[in-house]
């Protein structure tokens, strides 16, 4: 029995007297030993398949895990860095020079830019592992908005942007959802959009249909291509690897933002002609009371 250039083993058939069997059976048995050898190649190869299948799934498994753990890791003693970088900053231990002082504010802003990277880690291995788990509460998205446009103001000051919500949006929807993941995604929106601006405006909107409000973050920026509005979904992807290595970060922050939408029951998607100016403007559709999805661990997801 041989299936392609393998030999899969000898399909044998015996008769006590001479000539027994006829040509039309030498087809059939044949046919037979061609149609035991297909099935037993199919056998082993669904046996290799699913041997690779449980230890890729084990792969992912230990990925995130040994990710979420390094991640604490990494978090504790840098959390300590930075409490002691904000006490010396206030004067608790004494005057500080000028050098003094400078230098303790890079310390606290590398610290806090590192601090938002391993977040963003810790978050996709929750996720990836279904452990992230959402605290839904009412809120108004509006105050949401301002609360966003004021942790983000200094950034888009220090390169002379205009950040604002614009003055027809919704200001009365009241919304169902975790106050703080959403918060999380509108401000990874908000500085992405003034990371890639570098004149101009950054505006915010909501608008309420039915029952589904939009939020939508609108730039002047560099814009997207077409083609890859998608891609910027993917883990780790970056489009424009010179522009992004100057605006800095992991390429996880789109990817947990479009996650987190969708465990609402939402959406997270962009629109952009690619055109340097024209900028790029990101949706979040959400229902006014989300539809949590309950997150499910890998290990029951095998079984």
């Amino acid at each position: 029995m041989i299936v392609g250039e393998k030999l899969l083993g000898i399909f044998d058939v015996q008769a006590d007297t001479a000539n027994f069997f006829t040509e039309e059976d030498a087809n059939i048995y044949t046919t037979l030993a061609v149609q035991v050898a297909i099935a037993l190649q199919n056998a082993r190869l669904y046996m290799e398949q699913s041997a690779t299948l449980i230890q890729l799934r084990e792969l992912d498994r230990l990925k995130s895990s040994f990710l979420a753990n390094m991640s604490h890791e990494l978090r504790t003693p840098l959390n300590s860095i930075l409490g002691f970088a904000d006490v010396m900053l206030e004067g608790l231990d004494g005057p500080l020079t000028k050098n003094m002082n400078n230098d303790l504010g890079l310390i606290q802003k590398n610290g806090q830019h590192l601090l938002h990277l391993i977040n963003d880690v810790l978050d996709m291995a929750k996720i990836e592992a279904g452990r992230m788990n959402l605290n839904p509460e009412r809120f108004h998205i509006h105050e949401l908005l301002g609360e966003v446009t004021s942790i983000t103001s200094t950034l888009a000051s220090e390169k002379n942007l205009s950040l604002f919500i614009e003055t027809d949006s919704d200001s009365a929807v009241e919304i169902f959802a975790d106050h703080t993941r959403i918060r999380q995604v509108m401000i990874n929106l908000v500085n992405n959009a003034i990371k890639f601006t570098e004149k101009g405006q950054v505006r915010l909107r909501a608008d309420r249909r039915g029952n589904l409000i939009t939020v939508s973050v609108r730039d002047t920026g560099v814009g997207i291509p077409p083609d890859n509005l998608e891609d910027i979904f993917q883990e780790f992807t970056q489009v424009d690897t010179s522009t992004t290595r100057r605006a800095g970060g992991t390429g996880l922050g789109l990817p947990i933002s479009r996650k987190l939408i969708e465990m609402h029951g939402g959406r997270l998607w962009a629109e952009s002609a690619g055109v340097d100016g024209e900028g790029a403007t990101f949706f979040v559709e959400l229902p006014i009371e989300a539809v949590i999805t309950e997150p499910v661990e890998i290990e029951k997801a095998q079984k």
